[in-house]
């Protein structure tokens, strides 16, 4: 797009980019007419995904296990809805209120079943008989309490209890909570398993095929699934409401289904907030600082077709919003506004310097002239952007790449169709006066007089700066919690604040034994094994609830009167699974209880023959559904593994999850050679996944940040021609990043999946002043004659005002983040406005500093052939 002709000459024959807007502006409107409607076609697709899973690393080992284990246990699809009474749960008017609130829950849409205090079995409370003790439930299968039931009796087995206390019961019976079942599809329950079991062989093609393969099938399950959340959630919602005044304390709400939708409804809010904001504020900024019509709707409207370009894009692809990218379309929105300044800037300056020029030549001109520092400042910001396409998190991927192809769609739609529209409109006037540019005002004219009178103190400041922002970057930590990802006041961390302190922790962790020998884990030594484990976590402060085949047996223990191992034979006989049968011949069903000795897991569809009292004859029976006992939670069918399930208390101030599980390694390497002898034990779960990916945190800002640096250099070199032009250009925009990471460490502001991206976006972003006012600079360097105080002054009068109102845009856009509903995009905006600040301040005084400290860059003379007025324009400019 360069031109032959000097860009302070306006005379010459337009060049091939120049006569094509002049000629082919229509057809460019068009285009961008077309591209719109496709966008706005594709968006009925555009959808959010607010899954927590969707936080995970990909690239974590330890997830491919998490997801093969989900497919043998199952997830849990789960509302905890939790109650406060402070004179107690478990008392005659108490468990009254109790079980009518869980009587109005069974009512609620999709649900599948109900445990609560009062689905308990209760093994003591009523005499045995020979020796057998007569299970009772506080109320029976239809909700209706049982007066035959001794409540005293019942509070002091259930605060006891190894299953319901800590899981359903407050240990002293002040909170109580209410397990509610979603009615999963089928669909959902068939493909899930499948899909984890394939998930669980990355690199496998034959896996990769079918997971492709099963794709629309299953994204339409999980559709359906997420409309079961959403209708349990609205009526529990409801349901809250009405209660609410009925009780003591308002209740609190948490589970899987719940996170996941107001997941989804605050991705949605923070999306609606941020372009409402942005386009009020920007619309407003563009009015007062322009005050003609063309500078505001035009710039507007330019931005926001590669945002809707983007937007289309991810629907086509079907690349889901969520926590991390639901700020992407609003930050490429503010990314594309400054390279609109800068073209209303140097429009204005041509139309004031050469008011005879030709209103299509300036509109086509302006373009050209701007086009070198703007690409490579595109190029840059795409570099900062592009370095996390790497990512094993799925959503900080699809962040990086969204972004890198919006920028670049954005740059184009910029050179295209805004001077598309300006050609046809009349000239307009209103910059600086003709002749030598005006002195810089205000801020400006301060950091220019800094520069010129104090370089070295400006230098020196800098590097003060920067070393003591190195050194809080030691400081950072990755250590956050996923709770702290919301405001106090808002549901998830009400609901999950009150879990964790007093219901026995919030984070799911698992450990899983497997050995080869079929019951093992129903022998003394199986349980012994259990219990070896379990013993490390006696002294972990941070364990909410554990429970384990070995905790239920011990429940069972103090109701039956026998040696351990009758125990666990009659826990096998009276509380294994269920299978039920289908006559094929009559539809006839029964029930049976699983047998020792099978040769392989029942599955549904299994055939066996036996007579079929009303075919009168033998019949071929199918297993039509299998109903789990209380052991299956914690055994597979033939007790060849079973799990310790645990919650952890996100909330304790010690939570150090590094420290446990490297201790709990030792301890499980140190069992090998005695319980665990010949069994397998590993971790599983969300805790140690959510801590895996933590801790990848730190190594990907290392390698994002070392890989925007070193493509931004090169693009610097290729731009300048210089190493040390372009070293120094670098060096300043490398203090904004260092300070915003020191701080983060000084306050103490974790790592996590959105705060990692600063480093590297801030850095992609800032440098674009750094490049407009080196370019700007070069040229005022030739037209004073060499000489470098006189170029500062002349760089800030002219490209120093459109920085400033660029960066200030910018800081706005990313400052418009605070809004958001999650508290890592909070910090996200305010840490990257900062850095973008210090990158202004960076631009327009340390890098001027360092070229009057430094005499640098010198101009160069042209060969003595060469006329002067013949130097081809500067690569740069």
């Amino acid at each position: 797009m360069g031109s032959t002709q000097s860009p302070e000459d306006p005379a010459g024959r337009p060049n091939l980019y120049q006569r094509f807007l002049m000629r082919g502006w229509p057809a460019v409107l068009l285009a961008a007419l077309a591209v719109a409607i496709a966008a706005g076609q594709a968006l009925p697709r555009f959808s959010v995904e607010a899954g927590t899973d969707v936080l995970l690393n990909e690239d974590d080992a330890d997830l491919a296990y998490y997801n093969q284990s989900r497919a043998d246990w199952g997830s849990d699809e789960y509302l905890l809805v939790c109650v406060h009474r402070p004179g107690g749960w478990i008392t005659a008017e108490g468990i009254v209120v109790y079980n009518d609130l869980t009587n109005a829950l069974r009512e609620l849409p999709h649900v599948r079943s109900i445990t609560a205090l009062t689905t308990v079995p209760l093994l003591r409370n009523q005499p045995a008989r020979f020796g057998i003790p007569s299970p009772v439930t506080l109320a029976d299968a239809k909700g209706r309490l049982d007066p035959k039931v001794d409540v005293a009796r019942a509070r002091e087995e259930l605060l006891q209890h190894t299953q319901a206390s800590g899981s359903l019961v407050s240990v002293d019976g002040k909170d109580a909570c209410v397990l509610v079942y979603l009615d999963v599809n089928e669909d959902i329950e068939r493909l899930e398993p499948l899909r984890n079991r394939l998930l669980a062989k990355p690199g496998d093609a034959a896996a990769e095929a079918e997971l492709e393969r099963i794709a629309p099938a299953y994204a339409a399950a999980r559709a359906e699934l997420n409309r079961r959340r959403r209708a349990m959630v609205d009526a529990v919602r409801v349901l809250k409401a009405a209660w609410d005044p009925k009780l003591e304390a308002p209740i609190r709400v948490s589970g899987l289904p719940f996170i996941n939708i107001v997941l989804t409804e605050h991705v949605r809010s923070d999306m609606v907030t941020f372009g409402v904001i942005a386009l009020a504020v920007f619309t407003l900024t563009y009015v007062l600082i322009y005050r003609r019509l063309r500078w505001v709707l035009l710039p507007v409207l330019t931005c926001a077709l590669p945002v809707a370009v983007m937007i289309g894009v991810m629907a086509a692809l079907d690349r889901k919003v969520t926590v991390v990218t639901s700020n992407a379309p609003v930050l490429l929105f503010v990314l594309m506004l400054p390279y609109t300044v800068y073209y209303i800037e140097r429009y204005r300056e041509r139309r004031s310097r050469f008011p005879g020029e030709a209103a299509r030549e300036t509109a086509t001109r302006t373009p050209v002239e701007i086009w070198s520092p703007c690409l490579f400042s595109a190029l840059a910001t795409m570099a900062g952007t592009l370095a996390h396409t790497p990512s094993g998190i799925n959503p900080v991927r699809t962040f990086g790449w969204m972004l890198t192809f919006g920028v670049a769609v954005g740059l184009a739609v910029i050179m295209l169709l805004l001077p598309s529209v300006i050609v046809p409109l009349p000239p307009v006037t209103g910059g600086p006066a003709p002749g030598a540019p005006a002195a810089a005002r205000g801020p400006l004219r301060w950091l220019e007089q800094l520069c010129l009178r104090a370089p070295r103190g400006v230098v020196v400041f800098s590097l003060a700066i920067l070393a003591v922002s190195i050194w809080g970057t030691t400081r950072i930590n990755v250590e956050t919690k996923f709770i702290d990802y919301f405001w106090p006041r808002s549901p998830i961390h009400e609901g999950l604040g009150y879990v964790d302190e007093r219901m026995g922790g919030t984070t799911p962790f698992e450990v899983i034994l497997t050995s080869d020998r079929p019951g093992h884990f129903r022998t003394p030594e199986g349980l012994r094994a259990i219990d070896a484990v379990s013993r490390f976590f006696e002294t972990v402060p941070e364990t909410g609830s554990l429970r384990s085949f070995r905790t239920l047996v011990a429940e069972a223990g103090k109701a039956v009167p026998m040696k351990e191992p009758q125990v666990v034979a009659a826990l096998v006989t009276l509380a294994s699974r269920k299978l039920e049968y289908t006559c094929d011949g009559c539809g006839r069903k029964r029930m049976d209880t699983m047998k020792d000795g099978l040769a392989k897991a029942p599955a549904i569809g299994d055939e066996r023959k036996a007579k079929c009292d009303t075919c009168g004859r033998g019949a071929t029976w199918r297993l039509s559904r299998v109903e789990s006992g209380a052991i299956d939670e914690f055994c597979n069918w033939n007790f060849t593994s079973t799990r310790i399930i645990l919650r952890m208390k996100e909330t304790a101030p010690t939570l150090n999850r590094d420290r446990i599980l490297r201790s709990l390694r030792e301890h499980l390497d140190g069992l090998k050679d005695g319980e665990l002898k010949g069994i397998e034990a590993r971790p599983t779960g969300i805790f140690l996944l959510y801590s895996n990916m933590l801790n990848s945190l730190i190594a990907a800002t290392q390698e994002t940040f070392v890989l925007a640096v070193g493509s931004i250099f090169l693009m610097l070199c290729f731009l300048f021609r210089s190493a040390l032009l372009s070293l120094l250009v670098l060096l300043p925009q490398i203090l904004p990043v260092f300070l915003v990471l020191g701080t983060m460490g000084f306050a103490g502001v974790a790592l996590d999946m959105v705060t990692v991206i600063i480093a590297s976006v801030a850095m992609g972003v800032g440098i674009d002043a750094a490049i407009q006012y080196t370019v700007r600079f070069r040229r005022e360097l030739e037209a004073t004659g060499g000489d470098i105080r006189a170029a500062v002054s002349r760089s800030h009068a002219t490209i120093g005002r459109a920085i400033f109102v660029a960066t200030s845009i910018v800081f706005t856009g990313f400052a418009m983040l605070m809004f958001s509903n999650f508290r890592p995009t909070f910090y996200f905006g305010m840490f990257t406005g900062l850095a973008i600040l210090m990158g202004l301040f960076a631009s327009l005084s340390t890098l001027p500093s360092l070229f009057v400290m430094l005499n640098f860059p010198r101009l160069k003379a042209p060969p003595p052939e060469t006329p002067p007025s013949a130097v081809p324009p500067d690569p740069g400019q």
